[in-house]
């Protein structure tokens, strides 16, 4: 198989040479063909030992996957390519996942809690602009200082991607790829700027971010197929209580309206059985905006016959219940369900 040639966004690093810090491998960078997918993330959510963070990586010809687990649940996705780094829906990131196998490669690792966070950051936070000089640890170093600076450093020397922590510009820690057992921060760090004659010094590509104290969630594709099979029942629901075709047109211009604030609602609603993208939100804002959505759409159809909205909401949303209670979903509207 021919790896692929593309490289990473402001680079000259191949995305198929990225390597990134791992605590142990759960499966060594294998042939996506050999490698049941579904199956593997199902383990993760299963099996007692597979219930770790971790992240699966996937090298495709154009671009470089990343799948985050927290506790062996699939929490959030980003890819790297040649034009950018972007977050993607876990479902998008699943279908890229699945295509051209035979020309793919996965590797599944656990890592800690800051490393995912790191690794999540360095794809959605716009890079900072301090004027880092990659030529050597301590020029690096002496700048950050120099500011105070706190945040998250990048650093990718020969494809190994390395994340340092600093707090009021002083080394707070780091996570490094394929460092020696022997080896510290500083030997490392030495290391990568380092190379044996003949060959050539590493080119050291370094950036700057902002960081973020924790991995975000991403609203699950099971729990965007929950909301938008509620949002489909209750238009049916209110279109059978009140026939005429007008609740269907109402919820539709409601959520229109609404889905300038609430991010989620362009991907609900429509005709049943409409195909729209997944959301990048956190199941928090999906929440908001279904029962944004809701609140308006019920208190609209309550202004033309009174108590009509606890009675659809209860019959659409009963065999969820459970389920939405544990989201706060009834608690940010003004009906309260007995059931």
């Amino acid at each position: 198989m021919r790896a692929s040639s593309a490289v990473l966004t402001d680079s000259s690093v191949r995305l198929w040479d990225l390597v990134f810090p791992a605590d142990r491998a759960l499966l060594g960078r294998t042939r996506a063909a050999y490698v049941h997918l579904d199956n593997l993330i199902a383990y993760s959510k299963r099996d007692r030992d597979a219930k770790v963070h971790g992240y699966l990586a996937c090298w495709r010809p154009d671009e470089t996957i990343l799948l985050f687990f927290l506790g062996g649940d699939l929490v959030n996705a980003a890819v790297l390519t040649p034009v950018g780094r972007f977050p993607v829906a876990i479902s998008e990131a699943m279908k890229h996942m699945r295509a051209e196998p035979e020309r793919s490669e996965l590797a599944f690792h656990t890592a800690g809690l800051e490393q995912l966070a790191a690794m999540y950051a360095s794809c959605v936070q716009a890079p900072l602009d301090l004027g880092l000089d990659s030529t050597s640890p301590k020029t690096i170093f002496d700048n950050v200082l120099a500011r105070k600076w706190s945040g998250l450093l990048e650093l990718i020397s020969n494809a190994r991607v390395n994340y340092l922590s600093v707090k009021d510009g002083r080394f707070a820690g780091g996570m490094f790829a394929e460092q020696r057992k022997d080896e510290d921060a500083k030997a490392y760090l030495a290391r990568m700027f380092s190379a044996k004659h003949p060959e050539p010094l590493p080119r050291v590509a370094v950036k700057a971010f902002a960081g973020l104290a924790e991995m975000p969630l991403q609203a699950t594709p099971a729990l965007v197929q929950v909301y938008r099979q509620y949002v489909w029942d209750l238009v049916d629901l209110a279109e059978r209580e009140m026939p005429g075709g007008e609740s269907a047109k109402r919820a539709e211009k409601v959520r229109l309206r609404l889905s300038s604030s609430h991010e989620a609602l362009k991907s609900v609603g429509g005709a049943r059985g409409s195909l729209f993208a997944d959301p990048i939100v956190e199941p928090a804002q999906f929440t908001d905006g279904v029962a944004g959505w809701t609140k308006d759409f019920l208190g609209e159809l309550e202004v033309m016959n009174p108590r009509i909205a606890s009675q659809l909401l209860k019959e659409a949303s009963r065999e969820q219940r459970f389920q939405f209670a544990a989201l706060g979903f009834f608690d940010r509207l003004p009906w309260k369900i007995e059931w």
